[in-house]
């Protein structure tokens, strides 16, 4: 049988009966599905949204607001396949060549400085031309899609993605120069599960002054704090936007708030 596509959380839920002078307390845990087919509900009105586009394929209004880092083949598409997501629209990126390094979009306004983004992403390599066995290990160890954030240009900016199958990586482009922050390996997340190429993942970002942190299916991965010993003096305000390393992906959405 087919595994779903789908991941889990628990909810617990709980009943109080007071009897006479005895209490009963009664529990019963329930198995909540996160359908990767169903798009998120708006911004909730409590929180102040910066920025949201569900990438709607009729829906053309936010269209001109992005920008590439000229290393792309973006396109707004419906779905093309039978696998789950995409049913309304995604935001796809087809180029995986070697020199493509990172491919962005990004929304020139608004400016980000602190809050939340949420994507949900994912990542695949080119299935119509058959990789030897050593490239499609490489593909899957190096290959990544996510966020960009605080960008000032395309030369300068935060970054939060998948890593291959192996993890995710946290860092910072300087003057074109990529630094590492924070690299986890799969064994510390998702319960050891590797992270697979045509499977959903939702991404988090939450940035509060120089403090980062970084969730995977609303798994915390990253908390890490940019005091400027790796590559210089923190970056406060840019761009936001999505980011592929050396992969075909897509995405179905992407939601900044404060």
């Amino acid at each position: 049988m087919k595994k779903a596509n789908f991941y889990s959380h628990r909810k617990l839920g709980c009943i109080v009966l007071i009897l006479s002078t005895i209490g009963f307390i009664g529990c019963s845990e329930t198995i909540v599905e996160v359908r990767p087919d169903i798009k998120p509900p708006a911004p909730v009105t409590f929180s102040k949204t910066i920025f949201f586009d569900d990438f709607s394929y009729p829906q053309r209004i936010n269209r001109n607001m992005w920008v590439s880092n000229g290393k792309r083949h973006w396109i707004w598409q419906g779905q093309t396949s039978e696998e789950p997501g995409c049913v309304d629209g995604c935001l796809k990126q087809n180029n995986e060549h070697d020199s493509a390094g990172n491919v962005i979009m990004y929304v020139q306004t608004p400016q980000f400085a602190n809050g939340t983004i949420e994507t949900k992403t994912r990542m695949n390599f080119d299935q119509s031309i058959a990789p030897t066995e050593s490239e499609e290990n490489t593909l899957r160890y190096i290959i990544g899609s996510g966020i960009v954030f605080r960008m000032t240009d395309i030369n300068n900016y935060y970054m939060f993605r998948l890593a291959g199958e192996e993890g995710c990586v946290l860092g910072k482009m300087v003057n074109g120069k990529w630094h590492n922050f924070v690299n986890p390996r799969r064994m510390n997340f998702l319960e050891g599960g590797r992270i697979k190429p045509n499977y959903w993942y939702a991404l988090k970002v939450k940035v509060i002054g120089n403090n980062i942190q970084c969730f995977i299916n609303d798994s915390p991965v990253i908390n890490y704090t940019d005091d400027g010993s790796i590559g210089g003096t923190p970056v406060t305000v840019g761009h936001l936007g999505l980011v592929t390393f050396k992969c075909f992906a897509d995405f179905e959405y992407i939601n900044a708030y404060q």
